[in-house]
């Protein structure tokens, strides 16, 4: 799939570590995000352990999200040039794009050189960029790349970094508006995203604190960006993707799900992850049950009791009593 379809809908979904599987990004794709993006994978990882890895699974897409993008984030040029080769001959027409990841504040990747630490390194970070286009170049996979407005407070390279992405070969570029040194912490800088917005030729998407539709509208409509990257405001609320969509055509505002709406849409993610793994496990699905409830009368109760449900069965009563005692109470 090219670029300038992709961009037919702007609104993406983040890559999202320990949150973005296979099933979530199928049910924010039913829900109209324009693209879906596996959780970061290391290029390491599928290097030295190409069959047994961790990094092999995040590579598993839903049939439901396709074409899809992949992120991975390493410091190697090489090995990131022949890990993006592979997963372009791997997932051939599954793959939309291949994303680099140079903006994970986390100190366990940082330290290795990796994600925002190559802001520190702008030299290395374009060297990267340059051998993984070339790599995908027969393939025709555009390569993107995610980035901060800086690794320090107070800096302001985030243009000239942008500007060196462009020219080694990056196809588009999401800006995170906050600094490595920021982690998630105080407001995105929506100006300094704009300043690389303005500065390049290639498409900016913006990224931080789209947590809401009507945000999310408003970079689009107010700056110069040519798309959104929504994370954390789609835990929880896979919904939104409809609430842009909605807004984006000239709703007055955005709707919100009923209890029935609402519940529906949890026991679809339900369904979609116990088919999609093997195990029976539910633990990784406790995480989205508790955000989905938040903001609704009885969800302390309602936490607590996820965090005892231990199989679907369990999972499934769990819901229907709940859902009962929302409609009641409503």
């Amino acid at each position: 799939m090219s670029l300038d379809l992709l961009l037919q809908n702007p609104v993406w979904l983040a890559p999202l570590a320990g949150v973005a599987d296979a099933p979530f990004r199928q049910l924010c794709k039913e829900q109209g995000a324009g693209l879906t993006c596996t959780e970061m994978i290391s290029a390491k990882g599928l290097h030295y352990n190409p069959e047994g890895s961790g990094s092999e699974r995040l590579l598993r897409l839903s049939p439901g999200e396709v074409p899809a993008a992949v992120q991975l984030f390493g410091a190697d040029p090489q090995i990131m040039a022949e890990q993006a080769a592979r997963v372009a001959e791997k997932l051939g027409d599954d793959l939309a794009l291949i994303d680099v990841n140079m903006g994970c504040p986390v100190p366990k990747v940082v330290r290795h050189g990796e994600g925002s630490a190559l802001m520190k390194a702008p030299e290395l970070a374009a060297e990267i960029v340059q051998v993984m286009a070339a790599a995908l170049a027969p393939s025709g996979v555009p390569l993107t790349v995610k980035m901060r407005i800086g690794y320090e407070a107070g800096e302001d390279c985030a243009v000239e970094f942008a500007l060196r992405l462009q020219e080694a070969g990056a196809a588009l570029v999401t800006v995170h508006g906050r600094t490595r040194a920021q982690f998630y912490h105080g407001a995105s800088d929506d100006e300094a995203v704009a300043c690389v917005a303005d500065a390049l030729e290639v498409p900016v998407f913006a990224s931080g604190d789209i947590l809401t539709a009507k945000r999310a509208v408003q970079m689009l409509e107010q700056t110069p960006v040519a798309g959104v990257m929504v994370a954390r405001g789609a835990i929880g609320r896979p919904w939104i993707f409809k609430q842009i969509a909605e807004l984006r055509a000239g709703s007055p505002q955005a709707f919100e799900p009923t209890i029935a709406e609402r519940f529906a849409l949890i026991r679809r993610h339900v369904s979609l992850t116990q088919a999609w793994y093997a195990d029976g496990r539910v633990a990784r699905l406790r995480k989205h049950l508790i955000t989905y409830a938040a903001g609704l009368p009885g969800a302390t109760r309602f936490r607590s009791r996820v965090t005892q449900a231990d199989t679907y069965e369990a999972v499934g009563a769990l819901l229907d009593a709940y859902e009962s005692w929302l409609i009641e109470h409503g």
